[in-house]
């Protein structure tokens, strides 16, 4: 009977531990890189359903390298500040997502080692009835060095798509101009941008309801954004050059006196040679 229930209470005591552990304590980076004489924060916080007082953790380096220190939330206190362990303490009892403070990393100018873990470990909740919750440990990992820069977002575009005109565009211009028949009534303009999670926005493309006659196109990409203005022209329609016909019937006249002239003296001329021969 004995060992039933000593195996009932371990059976039970499986399962209220698991069920205590809350896997609560994080933190917002696990990999870092820092570069020497550089340092950077990185959030500490917890997520509990229950109703917490206080939170205790011990946090330490593997390097003197890459020190690291906890300075907590401006409404908590720290009972602990110059320990390695630090009880926090809350105004009042608190659930949910907890910001405690943050873990300051540093890496000295002459450091030696390339890489560091900093531990954060034996961490506890207390409620307010007094019960302890375990948390999970955290590791950051630290690597000196250079962070890789991230490419920089670009509001520009690739090329403007269009079956009815034809845009060249060029670095740093962002005004061009095109020439439409009159019997165009939209233009169909298609941006491309240089990265495609851009946002492109065209201004109305009817012809008859520009303003100015221009067509704006807006690229923004983050907290960048680029504008580019068509310049839209109209062809003017051809004007019809009027021939006065008199001009050339005038002439005509005068070509046709010459011509009989020409004809009445070359007979002449022959007739002469004629009656000279016969002399």
């Amino acid at each position: 009977m004995k060992k039933r229930i000593n195996y009932f209470v371990i059976m039970l005591m499986l399962l209220v531990i698991p069920l205590m552990k809350v896997n609560a304590l994080s933190v917002s980076k696990n990999e870092v890189t820092i570069e020497k004489g550089s340092n950077q924060s990185i959030e500490l916080y917890t997520n509990t359903e229950s109703e917490i007082i206080s939170v205790t953790f011990t946090l330490v380096y593997s390097t003197y390298d890459i020190p690291a220190y906890f300075t907590p939330a401006s409404d908590f206190d720290d009972t602990n500040p110059n320990s390695i362990t630090h009880e926090i303490i809350f105004d009042t009892a608190k659930t949910g997502k907890i910001t405690i403070g943050t873990i300051n990393i540093n890496v000295v100018n002459d450091a030696r080692d390339t890489a560091g873990t900093i531990n954060i470990h034996t961490a506890t909740a207390k409620t307010t009835n007094g019960n302890t919750i375990n948390l999970e440990n955290q590791n950051i990992n630290v690597k000196v060095g250079t962070p890789k820069k991230e490419k920089p977002k670009s509001a520009l575009l690739t090329k403007i798509e269009s079956k009815l005109v034809n845009i060249e565009l060029k670095a740093d211009v962002y005004e061009y101009d095109v020439e439409i028949d009159k019997e165009v009534a939209e233009l169909d303009l298609k941006a491309i941008p240089e990265d495609e999670n851009a946002n492109i926005e065209i201004s109305n493309q009817k012809i008859a309801d520009l303003k100015d006659n221009k067509i704006t196109i807006t690229v923004k990409n983050g907290n960048e954004e680029k504008k580019y203005t068509i310049n839209v022209n109209i062809k003017k329609a051809e004007e019809k050059i009027a021939i006065d016909k008199s001009i050339f019937e005038e002439d005509d006249h005068y070509k046709g006196k010459w011509i009989i002239i020409s004809i009445v003296l070359v007979t002449v001329l022959m007739i002469s040679l004629v009656l000279n021969r016969k002399k």
